[in-house]
């Protein structure tokens, strides 16, 4: 996606407002043992290129609890009051989906250009388009925070793909919790940017059995095809019990794992076995790399850089549109009885 040529105000610090002071807006920042920035709050402060200038929620509870944590930014019931005042230059959007469209709406408005939005891109592939055509039209820089594409990690595993060295990859599992439209969608755009490939049909089962999920969300078990013909199998699990993220990638030559949300990942090459004639992963030469992840940083640095050099995102409306797509196929064939939708 080509941007317009839209003239760039590079600056020393870029003044941030963050709409949505929920648990990735704020509060998890104080969750000890998450990697911190926990948050966008959070992230905003650390970065030395931002600062953090203005809260907004129109939940006021919320907004007085943000504040106590962040004290030194001015607090908003009025996105639109917000810009009218503080002439952001970052948005970041963490409310729910349905809000996203008119959000942007006021951002474009305000002339604000640089967005992060949080995931799923909107409420429907509708609303998806209509974002995707205001953003086009603005020239803001829109980052969508599936925060994998920002994950070294993922990104070896993608470069190792593209160069041969898993082989040709023979099937993937990826395990998710907590719906599908919540968390089963960063599996979904990770697959994407991994492969470098897209989904192209889509067999769902709706698993009735893990009933833990957002409102008006679903779990949702699936075989995937994509258009290389690479088949993956999706599973949800219900998050009462425990939290999972895995994609396991088998190739020719050996397997990827991305366990622990991303923060590990283990490779098993394929050698010869006990069995004559027969190879097996071996395990004894697995190597293990584990590396600390903010869930929140990665996006906000890209921001800035996409928009000082004004180049397109790698986490963009495209994407965010294509996982809304698959999502949609996955919830339409598991509400027809696992009928295959062509995506």
């Amino acid at each position: 996606m080509a941007l317009l040529p839209v003239k760039v105000k590079k600056r020393s610090k870029y003044r941030v407002g963050i709409v949505g002071c929920g648990q990735i807006g704020a509060f998890f920042e104080i969750e000890p043992k998450r990697e911190k920035p926990a948050s966008h709050a959070g992230a905003a402060v650390l970065n030395d290129k931002t600062d953090l200038v203005a809260l907004v929620d129109t939940n006021v509870k919320n907004l007085a609890a943000a504040r106590t944590l962040f004290p030194g930014a001015a607090n908003y019931t009025s996105l639109g009051e917000c810009l009218k005042t503080e002439h952001l230059d970052i948005l970041i959007i963490a409310t729910p989906p349905q809000t996203h469209l008119s959000l942007l709406k006021e951002c474009v408005r305000f002339a604000v250009p640089m967005v992060i939005c949080e995931k799923p891109l909107a409420a429907s592939v509708k609303e998806a388009k209509q974002i995707e055509v205001l953003v086009a039209e603005s020239g803001m820089i829109l980052v969508l925070n599936y925060q994998r594409r920002f994950s070294p990690l993922f990104a070896r595993v993608r470069t190792d793909i593209r160069k041969g060295k898993l082989g040709r990859i023979q099937q993937i599992t990826c395990y998710y919790s907590n719906g599908l439209y919540s968390n089963g969608g960063h599996v979904i755009d990770a697959l994407a940017y991994v492969l470098n490939d897209d989904i192209a049909s889509v067999i769902g089962i709706q698993n009735d059995m893990n009933k833990t999920h957002s409102e008006n969300d679903i779990n949702v078990d699936a075989l995937l095809t994509t258009k290389k013909g690479v088949k993956i199998v999706l599973q949800s699990f219900d998050q009462k019990e425990y939290g999972i993220h895995d994609l396991r990638i088998y190739g020719t030559e050996g397997n990827a794992i991305l366990t622990d949300y991303g923060r590990t990942l283990i490779e098993e090459p394929a050698r010869s076995s006990r069995f004559v004639g027969i190879r097996q992963l071996n395990r004894a030469q697995a190597q293990i790399t584990q590396v600390p992840f903010s869930d929140t940083e990665g996006a906000l640095a890209h921001a800035i850089e996409c928009y000082e050099d004004r180049r397109p995102p790698i986490s963009s409306v495209m994407s965010g549109l294509s996982v809304l797509r698959v999502l949609d196929a996955i919830a339409k064939s598991a509400r027809q009885g696992g009928k295959k939708i062509i995506v």
